[in-house]
């Protein structure tokens, strides 16, 4: 009786084991996997700030990459915001576990999902074109694209691309949905920033002296020791947008002189700096973001940069004046919170529901 007894002990501790290596098993095939990969950047190359033009990229790959080898997969692109890099995805905004889970509960089917660096000294290139800062839009949509449609089983095309950025990555989304037509189809900008000069982004906020006061290197590198942001920001968008090769030690065009203390606008200068704005740019660019398969923004109305939900509603309110569809995502938070939540319930599913993700159309 005690042998069978052992016996059948030694039956049910078999039967977990084989269960526990089953369920690890099922555990390990719902999980994709990221590939960090080194991407030559020859847009960048000769930029005044010494960015490297070998970047760093991570790529999510989906569960069933490795083992569906006929397979190949739309590609998502996501722009993370000024002073952070790719780590903030996965690091802050777990977005491969999200991935994980809304592929194995069948909410969006398998895909790529490519998370660049966008950085530099002074937080970031914004992802526009500069003569001081690189050509950071066509690193994204001509250099980067090209790689991985090159290096990875891609749906090589516009209608199986979408591009999400939050803050300076959401002005990058929309910036190149604007001015690089043709390689991304479907857009969501989450709180972006820099769409027009409203409150901190307006001449009212003290940084601008305190960016204007820069006369050396020595006084950059005295306010990134200090940790001083919105100067070394201010100096970031001066570079991206009004950008001048022949001005050290910054290199760009202030808008205005200060005089007496007091900031007065150099009319020429400051009219050249806001139609390099988007919300002065939708006129213009109204064909390339009508024929988007899809253009969304959100913002958080608690947002801590006060441009961003007012800078976010003029820009909805000028896509309406040129009778440019898009959704408009307004919710109770502040910069980062919800992030997480936000693309997991509603902006993954609602960006991978505009694409093509296979090769016959939905």
């Amino acid at each position: 009786m005690r042998k069978l007894f052992i016996f059948f002990l030694f039956q049910i501790g078999a039967i977990f084991l084989t269960l526990g290596i089953s369920m690890a098993q099922s555990t390990d095939n719902l999980s994709g996997r990221i590939e960090e990969v080194k991407v030559p950047a020859p847009a960048l190359t000769g930029n005044l700030l010494k960015t490297p033009d070998i970047q760093n990229v991570a790529v999510y790959l989906p569960p069933g990459y490795d083992k569906n080898l006929e397979q190949n997969y739309a590609v998502i692109y996501l722009l993370h915001g000024i002073f952070d890099d790719r780590g903030v995805w996965s690091e802050n905004y777990k977005v491969p576990e999200i991935l994980d889970r809304l592929i194995s509960t069948g909410k969006i089917p398998e895909l790529i999902v490519v998370m660049p660096d966008g950085g530099n000294k002074y937080g970031g290139g914004y992802y526009r074109n500069s003569t001081v800062s690189g050509h950071w839009a066509d690193y994204i949509a001509d250099d980067l694209v090209s790689f991985i449609d090159e290096n990875f089983r891609t749906l090589a095309k516009v209608d199986s691309r979408a591009i999400i950025g939050h803050s300076m990555g959401g002005y990058g989304a929309l910036n190149l949905a604007m001015t690089q037509p043709g390689v991304f189809s479907v857009v969501w900008a989450l709180s972006p920033c820099c769409l027009s000069a409203r409150d901190d982004l307006s001449f009212g906020n003290d940084a601008w002296k305190r960016a204007a006061a820069v006369n050396s290197e020595e006084d950059l590198l005295d306010l990134i020791e200090k940790r001083d942001f919105y100067p070394i920001a201010t100096i970031g968008i001066l570079n991206a947008f009004s950008p001048n090769a022949k001005a050290p030690p910054v290199y760009a065009n202030f808008p205005f002189d200060i005089v007496r203390g007091e900031v007065v606008l150099d009319d020429l200068l400051y009219d050249r700096y806001l139609d390099a704005l988007p919300s002065r740019q939708v006129h213009n660019t109204r064909k390339a973001l009508r024929d988007l398969r899809g253009l969304a923004i959100g913002v958080g109305l608690g947002d801590q940069f006060l441009h961003i939900p007012t800078g976010t509603l003029e820009f909805s309110h000028r896509l309406g004046q040129e009778r440019i569809p898009h959704r408009l995502d307004v919710y109770a938070g502040d910069h980062r919170q919800h992030v997480s939540e936000r693309l997991e319930n509603i902006i993954l599913p609602w960006t991978v529901q505009k694409m093509v993700v296979s090769n016959v159309e939905r």
